[in-house]
């Protein structure tokens, strides 16, 4: 089974799959998207959270895309170079000259600051890229090699999963449209 068939099933969620042109975001981001992510936002296209706790990105939208979010991210890296501190050692996609087609984008987020991103590289397939993440925005990043559905999937349900499991607390998984 998949992993977004098993977050699916773990949330019980039963709405009919939606349709997401992700075209001119990857055409902005120079590169294509993991298919894993666009499949988990296409099964869970509806905007919402997982538990009350995971958020990820939309396709094309207001300020809660995922290309509005890396286009703000950027504006403020731009802005105040101090900024850039903030995602070393990796970086931002795009954010200078100097990168070569690697970086960081976000996909999602939680509501206690946690923050979701892959450690991307337009060189490589996508379905390469690790997800890199990190519970406070002053703590180092962790690498997981895994695809973002997956990454979701343990946070919900496995309770050893790192430092950013729900699954002690939340014994049920679901998903929750605002």
């Amino acid at each position: 089974m998949e992993w977004v068939d098993c977050l699916v099933t773990a949330t019980g969620w039963s709405a009919e799959p939606g349709e997401l042109d992700w075209s001119g975001t990857e055409r902005a981001l120079g590169t294509h998207l993991p298919a894993d992510f666009k499949e988990l936002r296409r099964h869970f296209a509806a905007w919402g959270s997982f538990s009350d706790h995971v958020v990820v990105l939309e396709a094309p939208g207001d300020t809660e895309s995922l290309l509005a979010n890396h286009e703000s991210l950027l504006r403020s890296v731009r802005g105040n170079p101090d900024n850039r501190r903030m995602f070393e050692p990796f970086g931002l996609l795009g954010a200078n000259d100097g990168d070569k087609g690697k970086g960081l984008v976000q996909w999602g987020y939680s509501f206690i600051e946690e923050e979701y991103y892959w450690l991307a590289d337009t060189q490589q397939e996508p379905t390469a890229w690790p997800v890199v993440a990190r519970v406070d925005p002053l703590e180092p990043f962790q690498r997981f090699d895994m695809t973002a559905s997956e990454f979701v999937y343990r946070v919900l349900t496995e309770a050893e999963f790192s430092a950013f499991s729900v699954a002690a607390t939340i014994e049920t998984p679901y998903y929750r449209t605002f």
